[in-house]
């Protein structure tokens, strides 16, 4: 469970800006020679993610993410490989991706750079995930705090959409537009509310606890009425349900609640209420 720094925070812009990527990458299935060209590929990634100051950030808060990159073919084409791969990115804060379609070329002499020129389709899509992350993480942090990295994730996604390596680049797009649409706001906007109760909870201040912890119920209640199946919502409950549980536990009109918003773990919910 993530500990807010609330004590901390005050009205001053907290951001997190070291990265700390541990990176695993799958190609066992392929042939001896294509296994060759990617043993550096995990560790580029990683140097690319570590290494680097993102954004500015007061108290070096590292945010400690897992990477698994799946290569699943190699096509050779004309003069260059194109890998084909799955992309899973998630966080201790429980921002989690899973990016079905990665397509790029690669060669393990060509070094990876922070370059903003021409679009690269390695690292513009490992900078769009890097900026996911992070501004799902300064959402935790204070009022939507998170909207320029989305702005900057967008930007990303509207370049990939015309470059010659344009293939998922619309569905990264609209998952940003929906994170910061207007139905999804209730909400990013609880997020604080949630962390610092999840915060006040571990250090035993029930009451407290309980006051913010009903602002994230009002923020999931408003999302539902407007959009029931909104992914984002569904990802923070995969993400959360269990401290979700723990911070309704004898709140059983909450739980109740939570039954019928998150029916994928309704029976979790259920441990918490009075049995019939």
């Amino acid at each position: 469970m993530k500990i807010l720094l609330g004590l901390i925070l005050c009205a001053n812009f907290l951001s997190a800006q070291v990265l700390n990527v541990t990176v695993s990458v799958e190609y066992g299935h392929l042939p001896d020679d294509d296994q060759s060209a990617l043993i550096n590929l995990g560790e580029k990634i990683e140097q690319y993610f570590n290494g680097y100051e993102w954004i500015d950030d007061e108290y070096e808060t590292d945010v400690v993410c897992n990477v698994k990159v799946i290569v699943e073919t190699v096509q050779k084409k004309t003069y260059e490989k194109i890998y084909k791969t799955q992309f899973v990115i998630s966080s201790q804060s429980g921002e989690n991706f899973y990016d079905k379609v990665w397509e790029f070329p690669y060669e393990d002499s060509s070094p990876f750079s922070h370059s903003k020129g021409q679009f690269d389709p390695i690292t513009h899509f490992l900078d769009f995930y890097a900026n996911m992350i992070l501004a799902g993480e300064l959402d935790t942090y204070g009022l939507l705090l998170g909207s320029p990295l989305y702005d900057n994730a967008l930007d990303i996604a509207n370049q990939g959409v015309l470059s010659d390596y344009a293939r998922g680049w619309n569905q990264r797009s609209e998952y940003v537009q929906m994170i910061t649409h207007i139905r999804t706001r209730p909400l990013r906007e609880a997020k604080p509310d949630f962390f610092e109760a999840l915060y006040l909870y571990q250090e035993g201040n029930m009451k407290e606890a309980s006051k913010y912890a009903q602002k994230i119920l009002e923020g999931m209640r408003k999302v539902v009425v407007s959009q029931p199946n909104n992914r984002y919502l569904r990802i923070f409950f995969e993400a959360h349900y269990k401290e979700l549980a723990a911070l309704f536990s004898g709140n059983f009109k909450a739980l109740e609640e939570l039954v019928r918003f998150d029916s994928k773990h309704r029976e979790y919910y259920r441990k918490y209420l009075p049995k019939e």
